[in-house]
C-alpha cells in the first residue's frame, strides 16, 4: 500500500493524540485513584503524659470580715482595692447598750472598791468599831479578873468570885476573836465582789471594743464593704480581706473525680493564663482537698507557683497541665494516628501510595500526641484520617500533608484558651 505524505501526517497525529490521551489518562489514574488521606510525619521532640484542668489565682486565705456584734455600722474607713496593715480600723457598728453596760460595769466597780477600802467601807468600819469595844471590854474583863485574884490573896473574895470573873473574860476574849474573824471573811467576801466587779467591766470593756473592726493581715480590701447606716447582725459579713502579693497567690484547680486519683503533693504541674498569652508558668500540687463539689463532681487542688510574676492577681483564671511522666526526646505522633479495635491498636503508613499497616510499641500517651517505641521511624507518612480496616497495599492518594504540631493540636480538650502547646 503507498501512503502519501498527507495521509503520513494525519497517521502520526493520530498517534500522536492518542498517546497524548493515554499518558494524560495514566496521570489521572496516578493521581485520583485510591483513598484520599491526610499525613502527617512522625517526629522527634519532647513528650508529656499528662491530664488538663481549669483553674484561677486565689489568695491562699481569705480573711471575711464580720460584725461581732448587732447594731448600725456608723463607720467605714476603707473601700476596695484599698491597702490596710494589720491593725488598720476598718469599720466600726455601734450599740449604745454595750456602752451602758461599760457604764454600769464601772459604777459597780467603784462601789466594790469602796466597800472593799477600809478607810471608806461601811460594813468594814462596823466591825473595826464592834472589834475596839471588844477590845475594850477584854481589858476592863482581865482589870477585873487580876482585881479578884488579889483580895483573893487577902482572904477578901471566894473563889466562886474569881470563876465568875474569869468566865466573863473568856466571853468576852472569844467574842474580840469571833469579830476579827468576822471582819477577815467580810474583807474576803467584799475582795471577791470587787474581783468579779472587775471581770464584769473587763467583758463589758471587750464587747464594746468587738464593735471596731480592725485588719487581722497586711491585706487588700477585696471588695464593697457594706454602706455606712446600715443595720447589721451579729457575724455579718461586711467585706472581705486577703494578702495578694504573688508570693502568696495560689492557683486553684477544679480536678475531674476521675483524675484526682493521679493527684500527689509535690506533683509538676504546668499553666497557662489567658492574661500571660504564650507564657508557659510552672509550679507544684501543694494541697489536695478531700471533699468535692457537690453539684461540678470535682474536686479542688491548689498549686503554688515556682516563680509567681509580680502582675499576677487573683481572679485570674487559666488551663493546667498535672504532668505524670514525661521525656525530652521521643519518636511522637498526634494521638489521632493511633487507631484502635478493641485490644488491638495500629497505624496506617503510606509508602509508594499504598498502605502498609505496622502494630507499633507505644510508651507515653496524652490527649494531643502518642510516644512510638517501636514500628515508626521519624520522617514516616502516617495516616490522619480514620481508615476502618483495608487491607495492605491498598492505593491512597494523600490530599493534605499536615504539620505535625498542628494535628496534635487538633485533639486539644475544648478550653476557653489555646495557650499551651505541652509538647513544644
Amino acid at each position: 500500500m503507498i501512503i502519501r505524505n498527507g495521509q503520513f501526517k494525519r497517521l502520526l497525529i493520530t498517534v500522536a493524540v492518542i498517546a497524548a490521551v493515554g499518558i494524560g489518562a495514566f496521570v489521572l489514574y496516578r493521581k485520583f485513584a485510591g483513598v484520599a488521606v491526610s499525613v502527617t510525619t512522625a517526629e522527634q521532640g519532647p513528650v508529656v503524659q499528662a491530664f488538663y484542668s481549669t483553674g484561677t489565682v486565689q489568695p491562699e486565705r481569705e480573711y471575711p470580715i464580720k460584725s461581732n456584734t448587732a447594731g448600725i455600722l456608723t463607720e467605714v474607713k476603707v473601700d476596695k482595692g484599698v491597702r490596710v496593715k494589720k491593725g488598720d480600723v476598718l469599720a466600726v457598728v455601734s450599740d449604745p447598750a454595750l456602752q451602758f453596760a461599760v457604764d454600769k460595769a464601772k459604777a459597780e466597780l467603784n462601789e466594790k472598791v469602796q466597800r472593799a477600802d477600809e478607810k471608806t467601807s461601811p460594813v468594814l468600819m462596823e466591825y473595826a468599831s464592834k472589834i475596839t469595844t471588844a477590845q475594850e471590854l477584854l481589858v476592863i474583863a482581865e482589870r477585873e479578873t487580876k482585881r479578884v485574884q488579889d483580895t483573893i490573896a487577902m482572904n477578901a473574895s471566894s473563889q466562886s468570885d474569881l470563876d465568875v470573873a474569869l468566865d466573863r473574860l473568856k466571853r468576852v476574849w472569844m467574842e474580840s476573836e469571833s469579830l476579827k474573824s468576822q471582819k477577815d471573811a467580810k474583807k474576803l467576801e467584799l475582795q471577791r465582789e470587787v474581783d468579779v466587779a472587775k471581770a464584769a467591766l473587763s467583758t463589758a470593756q471587750w464587747n464594746l471594743d468587738q464593735q471596731t473592726l480592725h485588719a487581722p493581715i497586711d491585706a487588700v480590701v477585696l471588695d464593697r464593704p457594706t454602706a455606712v447606716g446600715t443595720r447589721v447582725a451579729i457575724n455579718e459579713q461586711m467585706m472581705r480581706v486577703a494578702d495578694v502579693t504573688p508570693e502568696k497567690l495560689v492557683m486553684r484547680a477544679a480536678v475531674d473525680e476521675e483524675d484526682v486519683t493521679k493527684v500527689r503533693v509535690g506533683q509538676t504541674v504546668r499553666m497557662s493564663l489567658y492574661a500571660f498569652e504564650g507564657e508557659i508558668l510552672s509550679g507544684k500540687v501543694s494541697q489536695i482537698y478531700d471533699q468535692a463539689d457537690a453539684e461540678r463532681r470535682t474536686f479542688e487542688v491548689e498549686v503554688t507557683l515556682d516563680e509567681p510574676k509580680q502582675s499576677l492577681q487573683p481572679g485570674m483564671t487559666g488551663e493546667l497541665v498535672f504532668v505524670l511522666s514525661q521525656k525530652e526526646i521521643a519518636t511522637v505522633l498526634p494521638s489521632q494516628a493511633l487507631q484502635k479495635s478493641q485490644d488491638k491498636e495500629w497505624i496506617y503508613i503510606v509508602k509508594g501510595g499504598s498502605l502498609k499497616r505496622v502494630e507499633p510499641k507505644v510508651g507515653l500517651r496524652s490527649i494531643e500526641r502518642i510516644e512510638i517505641l517501636d514500628g515508626v521511624s521519624q520522617g514516616d507518612w502516617v495516616i490522619l484520617t480514620p481508615m476502618g480496616n483495608p487491607s495492605d497495599g491498598q492505593r491512597v492518594r494523600i490530599t493534605e500533608r499536615m504539620d505535625p504540631k498542628i494535628a496534635a493540636g487538633l485533639n486539644k480538650p475544648p478550653p476557653a484558651s489555646d495557650t499551651f502547646k505541652g509538647f513544644q
